[in-house]
Formats: structure tokens, C-alpha cells, sequence
């Protein structure tokens, strides 16, 4: 029989934020910020704001620390979202801009929930300055898709930005 674990926190109790994992897909670079602070090398992610969807949030967040803007890449990847019923189930989309992970922590009793997305950059462009907020100090960089696993601190990033570069590349 299958175990189900229910939790159930109000409000006060959680936080969402939203993250992303953004590929420059031409130049085969993923975007990443340093925390000066603590030298971490991070995939972006922030909370949302009131009554922002969680893309909006993903895309906000990830201008905000690195100061370049992105747009949400379509993925083919697995999803347990349905499909809506204004589309056949024959026609079903494969590539979709839907979350494709999840994570959870629990600090100081408080759950945060973040969803990560795909998203696609020009590297080449210049980055915006002035756009991080008053408490963050991070500097930004472009790494290659091959190092990038080494370059990030912790399993969690380092695992999707792999499943990110396999859902755009392609396992390997």
C-alpha cells in the first residue's frame, strides 16, 4: 500500500520563492551568481511577491540578482500538469514552461517552497546594473555548461541545472 505523508502549514508558516536555471543555448552557458559574502555560487531564486505568478516571480528574481532579463524556455521534460481541456489529449504539447523541480527546506520552523524554471539569456548582452536590492551583494557570471556542476556549492543546484541542460541539450 502506498504511504502518503500530508503536512498542512497556513501563511504564516511558509514562503514561496522561484528560481531559475538560465541557459545561454547558443553559447552552451548557464547563469550563475557569487554571494561576496559567502563566496556560494548559486542558481537565482527569490521570493514572490504578493499576488505574482510563479513565473513572473522566477523571471523577476533572476533579473534582480544578475540584472539580465530572461524568458521562460520550453522544456520537454515530464509533468504531472494537466492538460487543459481546451486541448485535445492527442495534441498535447511537449515542450512547456512548467516548473521542473521543486524543492523544500524547513529553517527556524518556517517552510520555504521553491519552484525552479528554464529560462533563456543572451549571454552576450550586456548585463543591467543597480538591479539588486540593498541587502544583496552578488557578482555574476556565465559558465560553461560542462563546468557548471563544479562550479555551484550545493547538490541542489548542481542537480537542476544537470536536469536543465539535459531537458535543453540532451542527456550527456
Amino acid at each position: 500500500m502506498a504511504t502518503t505523508h500530508r503536512r498542512l502549514d497556513s501563511a504564516a508558516e511558509f514562503v514561496i520563492s522561484c528560481g531559475t536555471a538560465t541557459i545561454d543555448v547558443e553559447k552552451k552557458k548557464v547563469l550563475v551568481i557569487r554571494c561576496r559574502n559567502s563566496d556560494e555560487h548559486l542558481l537565482p531564486k527569490g521570493r514572490k511577491d504578493l499576488n505574482e505568478t510563479l513565473e513572473d516571480a522566477a523571471k523577476r528574481e533572476t533579473y534582480e540578482e544578475t540584472g539580465v532579463r530572461v524568458s521562460l524556455l520550453p522544456v520537454n521534460v515530464p509533468t504531472r500538469a494537466t492538460t487543459p481541456s481546451s486541448i485535445a489529449p492527442n495534441n498535447r504539447p511537449t515542450l512547456v514552461a512548467e516548473p521542473i523541480a521543486v524543492a523544500q527546506r524547513v529553517s527556524d520552523g518556517v517552510l520555504k517552497i521553491i519552484f525552479w524554471f528554464v529560462a533563456a539569456a543572451d549571454s552576450t548582452i550586456p548585463r543591467e546594473e543597480g538591479t539588486q536590492q540593498e541587502d544583496e551583494d552578488f557578482e555574476v557570471s556565465w559558465v560553461d555548461v560542462e563546468e557548471v556542476g563544479d562550479r555551484l556549492s550545493f547538490a541542489d543546484d548542481q542537480r537542476i541545472a544537470r536536469e536543465a541542460c539535459a531537458a535543453v541539450f540532451g542527456p550527456g
